[in-house]
């Protein structure tokens, strides 16, 4: 007879999730994990067993226990009991000396995971810095930036009243290249600094004056555009011809650099990720996407990829920027920091109410965020789709089971995304009693994307739900009576 268990269906980058087993393993309470981002058939069997989108879905044995919220809750409730000495003794005692779970749908996958195409390989031979000195050795662009990056003295300087952050003289920097690579002769440090501006690794904080040994400031290409997250380097390595297989290899790149940031109660520490050796490697892969022409995608590829790309730099600018917590943070955060895909600068601003949402104003705001003229009209959907609110940087307390949206089955990845938010209360909730419905903020932001007006949104919300609230929801509506909307 198999032992009983804990099974947890699971994604990798979930915070909720690592919040639920941290729980556990806190308690010394082993799980078992069905992996939904390497295993995901297996949405299905979740969704039959929990009749729940999100993620963590928790069972014990066959008994389902239900979220992050609820297995805490009930881990809590166990320790305040003391029916045992310790929670883990009560799991043993009556958890694991029953019989496992029969049920095929919680059996633990036996078949490979879901395994990503390699990237194409690199020019690497084009891309290698050859350094001063005798012994002629030579590093890569990313090396030689991370070097500088951790090396160079840098700092704030003033000139006429206008401040050039983390910046450098260029006497500066002749010293260091002498210094660090051992020369004697101040004509070859002037000359490896002149390679470095033409390979663009370094500049002047104007662009208008070649490196040299004089008081002119330099920046190293990093600080040359800091509200441009993928900035690191000026990419002219080969470019991925799919672009959403590289969005997805970034995404579990920083998946990976998340998830070792996030504590057991499923909080990230975004300063700790920027220290992260595998951060430098992120920061030079995304660059890539300065190579990725979004004009050229159709309508469905371009809804895929925004939808993916938001979500992924809306991390990176966590880490890179912090997370704004005022108003005013918001509006500079939002409409300031940016991202360079194939040429256009884009913020999250631009990439949402711009192209997403067809090119509508963004809540209260008096004018759309391309006017007339503007180059980056091309790449506006032209039939955007309201459900991308549901699937834009999840933060609610459990996350729905897409966290990687594809092309082929963008339809159905948006209607779990808007199934799962609908069906949370803190978004959804249907009061029959008193005719009132009761929705999220981001349904009265967006309310013209759903409905022509305020009472509509009912008629829309309804094909969002399921079960009872859709029933009592679809009631509401037939009896004709005036239903109060309330977020």
């Amino acid at each position: 007879m198999e032992k009983g268990r804990v099974t947890i269906f699971a994604l990798t980058e979930c915070p909720h999730c690592k919040r639920a087993k941290g729980a556990l393993t806190k308690r010394g309470i082993p799980y078992q994990e069905i992996s939904l981002s390497t295993h995901p058939s297996k949405r299905t069997d979740m969704l039959s067993l929990a009749d729940r989108l999100s993620v963590p879905q928790v069972f014990f044995n066959e008994k389902h226990i239900g979220g992050a919220d609820e297995t805490l809750a009930l881990l809590e409730k166990w320790d305040e009991e003391g029916l045992y000495p310790t929670a883990l003794e009560r799991y043993q005692k009556e958890v694991e000396s029953q019989s496992g779970p029969t049920d095929p749908r919680l059996a633990i996958p036996t078949t490979p995971p879901v395994v990503e195409k390699p990237p194409p390989p690199r020019n690497e031979s084009e891309d290698m810095i050859k350094l001063p000195g005798a012994d002629g050795q030579t590093v890569t662009v990313f090396e030689i930036i991370k070097t500088l990056i951790k090396k160079m003295p840098c700092k704030d300087r003033s000139y006429r009243l206008k401040t050039y952050k983390n910046s450098f003289k260029g006497s500066e920097g002749v010293k260091f290249f002498m210094m660090h690579y051992g020369l004697s002769d101040v004509k070859e440090a002037v000359s490896f600094g002149q390679m470095l501006q033409k390979r663009k690794i370094l500049d002047h904080v104007t662009m208008d004056h070649d490196f040299d040994n004089n008081d002119n400031f330099f920046r190293i290409q990093p600080y040359m555009k800091p509200k441009v997250l993928n900035s690191f380097r000026v990419w002219v390595d080969r470019v991925e011809s799919d672009a959403m297989a590289l969005l997805n290899r970034l995404n579990k790149l920083m998946g990976s650099i998340i998830s070792k940031a996030t504590d057991g109660n499923g909080y990230v520490d975004y300063l700790a990720a920027a220290e992260d050796e595998k951060y430098f490697t992120f920061e030079e892969n995304v660059c890539e996407l300065q190579g990725v022409s979004m004009a050229s995608m159709d309508d469905k590829t371009k809804l895929a990829f925004g939808i993916n790309l938001y979500n992924l730099m809306i991390k990176y600018a966590f880490i890179k920027h912090g997370i704004p917590n005022s108003d005013l943070a918001r509006g500079s955060f939002y409409n300031g920091v940016s991202f360079n895909i194939g040429g256009t600068v884009l913020s999250f601003h631009d990439l949402e109410n711009g192209i997403l949402r067809g090119n509508k104003k963004p809540p209260y705001q008096p004018t759309v965020k391309f006017l007339r003229g503007d180059p980056r009209l091309k790449l506006v959907l032209s039939k955007p789709d309201p459900r991308i609110h549901f699937g834009l940087n999840c933060g609610a307390k459990s996350c729905p089971p897409v966290k990687k949206f594809t092309v082929d089955a963008i339809e159905e990845e948006l209607r779990i995304v808007a199934l799962a938010f609908c069906e949370q209360s803190d978004n959804v909730i249907v009061d029959d009693d008193k005719c009132e419905l009761h929705l999220s903020t981001i349904l009265n932001w967006y309310q013209s994307d759903f409905a022509e007006s305020k009472s509509a949104l009912p008629k829309a919300v309804v094909n969002y739900l399921r079960g009872d609230s859709k029933e009592k929801l679809q009631k509401m509506i037939e009896s004709k009576k005036d239903i109060k909307v309330k977020y």
